[in-house]
C-alpha cells in the first residue's frame, strides 16, 4: 500500500503545478498541502508500524489507513474542483495561457499554452485561443458541477456567432460577416462546381408559367343552387303567358281557364378528372408541384362548367346513368323555336346599321316582346374586340376609349373595365366559338332565370395506393364535383335570344 500511496501522491502533486500553470497560480505551499502531506505521513507510519503488530492490530491499522487513504483522496479532489473553477470562471483561460496583468512586466499579450487551430486562425480575426473549447463545454454543461443556465446561453452565443452565416458581406475587405463576427475570405460565386456550385442546393421553383384559360363566368350570372344531395331536380314551368283578365257585366258567365304546366329535369352528373404525378417530382419541385395540379384541377372544372351551361348536350336526360345529361343555353335555343333566333341582321363593321349595337337592339327588342330584360350579353373573344374596333372615318370609333364617355352607338366602358351597352354587361367566352361550333355568336338572356346545381362543391382526393400507382411511385390527384343543369327550362319561358352573325 505505501508503493500505491507514494505513486499517488506523486501523480496528484505533478497534476495540480500543471494546473497551477494553466491557471497562472504559483504553488501555494498552503495549508491544505499540508493537510494532504500530513495524512500521507501518517498512512505511511502505519504502515511500517504493521510488522510489530498482532493479526488483529494489523487489521485495525490497515482499516484505518485505507480511511485516511480516502480522506486523502476527497481532499485531493476538493483541490482539483477548485483549481478547475479557478480555471474557467474568473480567468476563461483554458488554451490561452495566463493574463495579462500576470505576465511579466513589458509583455501585454498573453503567451497562450495552446495554439489555435488554424481553421479558426484563418477563418476569424477575432479569434482566441480555446474560445471554442470552453464554449462547446459551457453549451453541454461540462464546466459546472451542475445545471448552470447562465453557462449554456453563454456558450450557446459564442457558438451561434462562429457558426451564423447570415450577415451581411463586407464588400470593401471581402469579408463574410457571420454575426459579429468576421470570417476571411475570398469571394465564392458558386458559378461552377469548383467555386462552390457543388454544395448549392436545387434551384428555387417557381410558380410553372403555362397558358391562360376563361375564367368560370357563367357561375357569375346564374343562379347556383348549392349542396344538392339528391340525383336530380324537377324544373316545372308554365307552358303558356298569362294573358289578362276579361271583363265581365253583373250576372255575366265568368271566364274559366285551366293552367298547363310542363317540366324539365336537372339530372347531377359527376365531373371529373385524374392527374397522376410522380413523387420524385413532388418532393423536388418544393410544393410547386401540388400548387399546379390542384390550380390545373381547379381550372379544369371551371372550363368544364363554362362547356355544359353553354353546349352541354343533354344525351342523357332521358336515361339516367348514360350520357351526358346536362343542357346547355345554345343547345336548348338551337333545339327551341325560331323566334328565339335573330336572323333579321346583316353585319357591317363601317355603318350604324351594321354595328353591333344594331344587332344587340334587334336581339333586346326580341326578349321585350316576351316581358325580358338582358342582364348581360355574352359573345365569344374575336367579336368582344370587333366591337371596339367598329367605327368610321366620319364619327371616329363606336365604342369610346375613355371610361364612362357614351358615344351615338351606346356603348359606355364603365371605370371597373366592363363594356356596356345602354347599361348592360357585354361579356365575353373565350371558348364560346369553340364549344358551340357557331362563330360571331352572342346570347343575351336574363342570366339570373338558368338554375345550375352542385352537390358537395368542388373537392380534391389523393391517393398512391389505386391501380398500379404504389408499383410505379405515383401520386393521383383527383378532382371532382357532383354538377347538373338544364337551360331548356329558361330558354322555354323566353328568357333567352341569339344571334349568329354579330359581326362580318
Amino acid at each position: 500500500m505505501s508503493e500505491d500511496q507514494d505513486a499517488l501522491n506523486g501523480t496528484m502533486t505533478e497534476l495540480l503545478a500543471e494546473m497551477r500553470k494553466i491557471s497562472g497560480q504559483q504553488e501555494s505551499g498552503g495549508k491544505t498541502d499540508k493537510t494532504i502531506k500530513a495524512k500521507a505521513e501518517t498512512v505511511a507510519a502505519l504502515n511500517a508500524e504493521q510488522e510489530n503488530l498482532s493479526k488483529k492490530e494489523r487489521k485495525e491499522a490497515k482499516a484505518k489507513a485505507a480511511d485516511l487513504v480516502a480522506e486523502q483522496q476527497e481532499s485531493i479532489r476538493s483541490i482539483i474542483r477548485d483549481e478547475l473553477h479557478g480555471v474557467r470562471t474568473p480567468a476563461r483561460t483554458l488554451g490561452k495561457g495566463s493574463p495579462v496583468e500576470d505576465q511579466p512586466k513589458g509583455r501585454r499579450k498573453p503567451q497562450a499554452t495552446l495554439k489555435a487551430h488554424k481553421f479558426f486562425r484563418k477563418a476569424f480575426n477575432d479569434y482566441e485561443p480555446g474560445e471554442f473549447l470552453n464554449a462547446l463545454a459551457d453549451y453541454r454543461g461540462m464546466s459546472t458541477e451542475g445545471n448552470d443556465p447562465v453557462a449554456v446561453l453563454r456558450g450557446k452565443a459564442v457558438l451561434m456567432s462562429l457558426a451564423d452565416f447570415g450577415g451581411k458581406p463586407d464588400q470593401s475587405q471581402g469579408t463574410i460577416g457571420l454575426g459579429g463576427r468576421t470570417m476571411i475570405g475570398k469571394a465564392v460565386l458558386g458559378t461552377t462546381g469548383a467555386t462552390g456550385g457543388y454544395v448549392l442546393p436545387n434551384n428555387l421553383v417557381e410558380s410553372a408559367a403555362k397558358p391562360n384559360v376563361q375564367e368560370a363566368i357563367y357561375s357569375k350570372l346564374c343562379t347556383v343552387r348549392n349542396g344538392v344531395a339528391v340525383r336530380g331536380v324537377d324544373q316545372p314551368y308554365r307552358t303558356g303567358a298569362p294573358s289578362r283578365a276579361q271583363f265581365s257585366n253583373w250576372g255575366a258567365l265568368k271566364e274559366n281557364r285551366d293552367e298547363a304546366y310542363g317540366s324539365y329535369t336537372a339530372t347531377l352528373g359527376t365531373m371529373a378528372l385524374i392527374y397522376d404525378v410522380g413523387k420524385q417530382y413532388l418532393r423536388f419541385s418544393a410544393g410547386s408541384a401540388e400548387e399546379d395540379v390542384m390550380d390545373e384541377l381547379a381550372k379544369a372544372h371551371g372550363l368544364g362548367e363554362n362547356y355544359e351551361i353553354i353546349a352541354g348536350p343533354g344525351t342523357g336526360s332521358a336515361t339516367p346513368g348514360t350520357g351526358d345529361p346536362c343542357e346547355g343555353v345554345y343547345t336548348a335555343l338551337a333545339a327551341g323555336a325560331a323566334t328565339f333566333h335573330t336572323t333579321s341582321f346583316t353585319a357591317a363593321n363601317a355603318t350604324i346599321a351594321g354595328s353591333v349595337g344594331k344587332g344587340f337592339s334587334l336581339m333586346f327588342k326580341a326578349l321585350a316582346t316576351r316581358s325580358r330584360r338582358p342582364t348581360a350579353v355574352v359573345v365569344d373573344a374575336n367579336a368582344y374586340w370587333d366591337i371596339l374596333g367598329q367605327g368610321t372615318d366620319a364619327a371616329g370609333f363606336f365604342v369610346p376609349a375613355v371610361e364612362s364617355a357614351t358615344t351615338i352607338s351606346g356603348f359606355q366602358m364603365t371605370p371597373d373595365g366592363t363594356l356596356r351597352w345602354h347599361g348592360v354587361p357585354v361579356i365575353y367566352d373565350a371558348n364560346l366559338d369553340s364549344n358551340t361550333g357557331q362563330t360571331g355568336l352572342a346570347i343575351a338572356g336574363e342570366w339570373d332565370e338558368l338554375k345550375i346545381y352542385r352537390g358537395t362543391e368542388f373537392r380534391i382526393d389523393t391517393s398512391d395506393q389505386a391501380g398500379t400507382r404504389w408499383d410505379y411511385n405515383l401520386v393521383g390527384f383527383r378532382g371532382e364535383q357532383e354538377f347538373g343543369v338544364n337551360a331548356a327550362t329558361a330558354v322555354t319561358v323566353g328568357a333567352f335570344q341569339y344571334l349568329t352573325a354579330l359581326v362580318p
